[in-house]
């Protein structure tokens, strides 16, 4: 893998989304490029960041409402299955 693919999958990589296999090349990677490693930290820490300060809200029953009859959710009865609650 070069630097520019392992930037292409920082992102993913930060949020635990890789495949395994991409993983397994992203952390060889970085295991021998520095820069990549320093830029992969600064990536962790920001999302940390921003987990910390976002501000999260809870949506209206009516916005519920409206798109659980859009049908995007199949099967999806209350607003507590809604990815929205699933956010931590």
């Amino acid at each position: 893998m070069n630097c520019k693919k392992a930037h292409v999958l920082m992102s993913c990589a930060v949020d635990g989304e890789l495949t395994p296999k991409e993983e397994k090349e992203f952390l060889l990677h970085l295991s021998e490029c520095k820069s990549c490693t320093e830029a992969f930290a600064e990536a962790k820490k920001t999302k940390l960041i921003i987990r910390e300060k976002i501000l999260r809200v809870k949506a209206p029953q009516s916005l519920v409402d409206s798109v659980l009859k859009l049908g995007v959710f199949p099967g999806v009865e209350t607003e507590k299955n809604l990815i929205f609650d699933q956010i931590s």
